[in-house]
């Protein structure tokens, strides 16, 4: 009896709901530091998760200036993909504004508040179930697109490998993913492939992409009819450990997944499994057409998967999305 009621008060310590609650007063003091801004609404991001959970970060800010009519200011530095002292920005190593610098947003000293949790702004409870696809994809892209020398690697990657609207993208997030999300044994995942191949007779080639290489190898070796190009990540999983935990420079994670992303964006269909990066390149083109071949858990029913799973179960019953 008493191991269980530790077990249940470890797991409340672990939720979201509980870390929320806590974070109540902090949150009050960084809105009302925001507030002093006048329209300017400044956040710089050090938090210690995966690369596509802090874009969520950003797409939920993005949200919340939109709706207050406040003028975004981004960054991101230390954490998992920047340097110890945090002197890189590395959102902005990776990303470009498309929108003109608000002189007013210059015009006074502007106050910069730290986060290092997504509890810390409370925007996933607010925002999350709101967002939809193409709105999303519209709201981020009319503020950032990637830097210029990320956009350069990933037209040259696409012409070196041939991936196209005729290549079926497929993405396997392995390691950590099975706490977040239904597993799939490979053979049954390959089988989908198949199938989506042969439902899809326009897709000549077929270009992988995951963090395990154990996977990477199965899939290869799979009698698919189509030519297979894997993804050029040098930065791979470490046993259990995913990538971003695994030892590796935190600039040159984040520029793989960013990269990783984008490629499956350009492919004309795409199967995968729940990952925020995969699900990202549905962010980056709105008209990529997703398989999900397996629902993320119902404590991690997140955007964009969240998404891209309820459009394609209301497809298969016939209800229009």
């Amino acid at each position: 009896m008493f191991r269980m009621v530790v077990d249940q008060l470890r797991k409340l310590r672990r939720s979201e709901t509980f870390k929320y609650s806590l974070a109540a007063p902090s949150r009050a003091m960084l809105f009302a530091r925001q507030r002093q801004n006048h329209g300017v609404f400044s956040i710089e991001i050090r938090e210690n998760c995966g690369f596509f959970a802090i874009m969520q970060m950003v797409l939920f800010i993005l949200m919340h200036c939109e709706e207050n009519r406040l003028t975004p200011r981004i960054s991101a530095r230390g954490g998992l993909y920047g340097d110890v002292k945090g002197t890189i920005d590395w959102f902005s190593a990776l990303f470009e504004s498309v929108r003109p610098e608000n002189g007013h947003a210059t015009s006074h000293n502007v106050r910069t508040s730290t986060v290092r949790d997504p509890v810390q702004l409370g925007f996933r409870q607010r925002y999350d179930a709101a967002l939809r696809l193409r709105s999303a994809s519209d709201l981020f892209r009319s503020y950032y697109r990637p830097a210029a020398h990320i956009r350069e690697e990933v037209e040259s990657t696409c012409a070196r490998l041939g991936i196209s609207a005729s290549t079926l993208g497929v993405h396997f997030r392995g390691t950590d993913k099975k706490f977040e999300a239904v597993t799939l044994p490979w053979v049954d995942f390959c089988r989908l492939v198949d199938k989506t191949l042969m439902l899809n007779p326009q897709l000549t080639n077929i270009f992988v992409s995951s963090d395990e290489p154990a996977f990477i190898e199965f899939f290869s070796a799979w009698p698919f009819e189509r030519p297979i190009n894997v993804a050029p990540a040098k930065l791979l999983s470490n046993g259990d450990k995913p990538v971003h935990f695994s030892g590796h420079p935190g600039l040159e994670i984040g520029r793989e997944a960013l990269v990783s992303s984008l490629l499956l964006s350009n492919c004309g269909h795409l199967v995968k499994m729940p990952s925020y990066l995969s699900a990202w390149s549905k962010i980056f083109n709105p008209d990529l057409p997703v398989t999900l071949a397996a629902p993320p858990k119902s404590r991690e029913f997140w955007f964009p998967d969240s998404q891209i799973w309820i459009g394609q179960e209301q497809n298969m019953s016939g209800v229009p999305a």
